[in-house]
C-alpha cells in the first residue's frame, strides 16, 4: 500500500483536509501532519528559532493524525522523521485558490509542496477558489468536496503509478468555486501575477494610522491558471519546476558581470 503524507495551512479542522483525508485513506496508508491552527501565507518558512511542540494523536478515522505548532513546511520535515518511505506529499485542499506565482510563493499550502519537492519527494498542492469571507478560516469552506476529492484522487493515483513527468518537481491543482463531475481539467502554466495590490490607509479608534493590503484581481492569458479558474470555471493543473536556470542563463550572467 502506498504511503502518503497530507498537510495544509488551515489546520486539522479544515473541511477540505478532512474530506480529502477520508478519500485518500481508501487507497493509501495515510499520515496527516498538520499545523494545529491557521498558517496561511507562511510560504516555505521553517521554524528555526524555537522548539516545535508535537501531538501524535494516533489513528483517527483510518489515518494517523499528528499536529504541531509550526508551519506547513515544518510538516514535511516532521513527517520524514515520523514516517519511513513516504511515496507522496499532498497539501490541501486549501480554502482560496493559489494561482499564479504571486500566490504560489506566498501560500503555506504550496510552500509545503515546495519543501517536499526540494527534499526529492513528489508533491501535489491542491486549492479551491473561495469567497474572501472564507480566506484564513480555520474550518475552510462549507461544501461537500465530493467532486474535488474524486478529481484529486485520480491525479494522486496517476502520480503514484507513473511518477511525475520528467523535469517536473510538483503539481499545483486549483479548482473554481463550484465543481461538479463535468468540470473540465486543463493543464495550464502559472501566471506571473494574479492580482495587483493597493494599500489602503485608515485610522484606528485611538487615532493611529494603519494600512491594509487590498488585492485587485487581474485577468490572465488563456493559457494561464488564472484565466482557467477565474474566467472559465475550469480546474487547473500546473507544473512546478524548481530548477529552471540553465547553462545559457549562467553564461549570460557571467557576461553581464564582466562588462
Amino acid at each position: 500500500m502506498p504511503k502518503i503524507c497530507l498537510t495544509n495551512d488551515d489546520g486539522p479542522y479544515s473541511q477540505g483536509l478532512l474530506k480529502l483525508a477520508e478519500k485518500i485513506a481508501e487507497f493509501a496508508e495515510l499520515t496527516v501532519v498538520v499545523p494545529e491552527g491557521q498558517r496561511s501565507a507562511t510560504g516555505k518558512s521553517l521554524t528555526l528559532n524555537r522548539p516545535l511542540r508535537v501531538n501524535d494523536r494516533g489513528m483517527d478515522n483510518g489515518y494517523r493524525l499528528i499536529t504541531h505548532d509550526g508551519t506547513p513546511a515544518d510538516s514535511v520535515v516532521l513527517a520524514v522523521s515520523f514516517v519511513e518511505d513516504i511515496d507522496l506529499f499532498v497539501s490541501g485542499i486549501n480554502s482560496g485558490a493559489n494561482i499564479g506565482y504571486q500566490s504560489m510563493f506566498t501560500s503555506g499550502t504550496v510552500g509545503a509542496a515546495y519543501e517536499a519537492a526540494l527534499k526529492g519527494y513528489p508533491a501535489i498542492a491542491i486549492s479551491q477558489e473561495a469567497p474572501p469571507a472564507d480566506w484564513f478560516n480555520t474550518n475552510g469552506t462549507a461544501r461537500n468536496y465530493d467532486a474535488e476529492c474524486e478529481m484529486a484522487a485520480d491525479i494522486i493515483k496517476r502520480v503514484l503509478e507513473n511518477g511525475l513527468p520528467p523535469g517536473i518537481d510538483a503539481l499545483n491543482l486549483n479548482y473554481p468555486c463550484d465543481v461538479t463531475e463535468s468540470t473540465p481539467l486543463e493543464v495550464t502554466r502559472p501566471a506571473r501575477v494574479r492580482m495587483t495590490n493597493r494599500v489602503i490607509h485608515r485610522v484606528d479608534p485611538h487615532g493611529r494610522d494603519y494600512y491594509w493590503f487590498e488585492g485587485i484581481e487581474r485577468e490572465g492569458k488563456p493559457s494561464e491558471d488564472v484565466n482557467a479558474v477565474m474566467e472559465r470555471d475550469c480546474a487547473s493543473l500546473s507544473p512546478i519546476v524548481i530548477e529552471s536556470v540553465g547553462d545559457n542563463e549562467v553564461e549570460l550572467l557571467r557576461g553581464f558581470i564582466k562588462k
